[in-house]
């Protein structure tokens, strides 16, 4: 079970090394545990430096060799892998596509190559920097570590995380689709994806969903209305799945990959971004209204243990969270929100058919959030 502890980036390699191991793929190296702790303690101390007054966002690669790449920019004198060095070379990396390839070479670990992988293929052990002490180990594509400034989060086999997407897929009937419950809702995981993208941003957020049936949501003031292009989220996710496109892909799914960043983006005017069930975006710039809050308590969930514990609204900070839970509370049907906040966490609001009011929450940098 995921535990929430201060450790160091010494203590976060020598346990990763172990959960690593459960994962190991052949053609998909994993460097010694020694190697990790080095790799771990560099990639660390490099996301302390800024670079030219900007903090540095890069990835690092355990890749003792070029294959399943796209593309290789091999340097002739590979350099000695210190932060120093890694900063210098992080600008030429780009998003999850182009990392820095580090390996052993004699005594030392060598940034020798920067390499942008083929999606399709397996994906190394990859350390991807999301902001200054926060780490991201990826193992063959999929997120299997966090370290943030001290916390250790871990993730598959017996490191489990509640699902938002689940909790969003259970709240409504309308994503029921006739499926089995414990099914996911495509839709829902789109919802959870947006807000991946508008953490990805860099700003705070929020994205208030309603039943499609729901004409108007009670106690909001939509400043700015959508008529026109309301349905572009629904159209393209309609043509994609019609088709049978990969996300991401040309085509029907570049311009679904498009309309989903469109929406995310929005996020950033104040207030928050008012979705349906069916995909359609009502307004954005919504503001839940002040007055008197519901007096109704809810339960609020740790999404990486076990804790579950009645709550109230004088638990949150700020007034993003409350307004969220508030809007839940106010709606005479499912309704739902999810929260982004400046410093990288998700967490997300859900009033069920009965009525009740759940927070699932916070996640560390979208770190389970799927």
């Amino acid at each position: 079970m995921n535990q929430e502890r201060l450790g160091s980036p010494r203590e976060f390699a020598e346990r990763l090394a172990g959960h690593l191991a459960g994962f190991a793929e052949l053609g998909v190296p994993l460097p010694g545990e020694a190697d990790l702790i080095a790799l771990v303690d560099v990639t660390f101390f490099a996301s302390l430096h800024e670079e030219e007054a900007r903090r540095t966002q890069f990835n690092v690669a355990w890749q003792p060799a070029a294959r399943d790449c796209v593309a290789v920019v091999a340097m002739t004198r590979p350099v000695r892998a210190t932060p120093k060095s890694l900063v210098k070379l992080a600008p030429a990396t780009r998003l999850e596509a182009t990392s820095i390839a580090v390996r052993r070479d004699g005594d030392d670990l060598v940034a020798w190559a920067l390499l942008e992988r083929d999606t399709d293929a397996a994906q190394p052990l990859t350390i991807r920097v999301l902001a200054s002490g926060v780490l991201r180990v990826d193992y063959a594509g999929e997120p299997r570590a966090l370290f943030a400034r001290g916390e250790m989060y871990f993730l598959g086999r017996a490191d489990e995380v509640a699902s938002p997407v689940q909790a969003l897929s259970d709240a409504f009937k309308a994503w029921g689709g006739g499926g089995e419950p414990a099914i996911p809702h495509l839709r829902a995981a789109i919802v959870a994806q947006i807000a991946t993208r508008a953490l990805e941003h860099g700003h705070g957020g929020m994205i208030l969903i309603i039943p499609a049936t729901v004409a108007e949501p009670v106690g909001v003031r939509v400043h700015y209305p959508v008529g026109d292009g309301g349905a572009v989220l629904a159209e393209r996710y309609a043509e994609m799945t019609r088709v049978a496109v990969p996300y991401g892909a040309q085509g029907p799914g570049k311009a679904f990959g498009d309309a989903i960043d469109m929406i995310a983006r929005l996020t950033a005017v104040d207030n928050a971004v008012l979705l349906d069930t069916d995909l359609r975006l009502r307004g954005f710039g919504v503001q839940v209204l002040e007055g008197d809050a519901p007096d109704m308590s809810f339960e609020h969930a740790d999404p990486y243990s076990s804790d579950v514990h009645i709550d109230d609204l004088s638990t949150f900070k700020g007034t993003r969270h409350p307004a969220g839970v508030v809007f839940c509370m106010r709606q005479e049907r499912e309704a739902a929100a999810i929260i982004a906040s400046q410093d990288g966490r998700l967490s997300l609001a859900v009033r069920d058919a009965r009525g009740l009011v759940r927070v699932l929450g916070s996640y560390e940098r979208a770190f389970g959030w799927r």
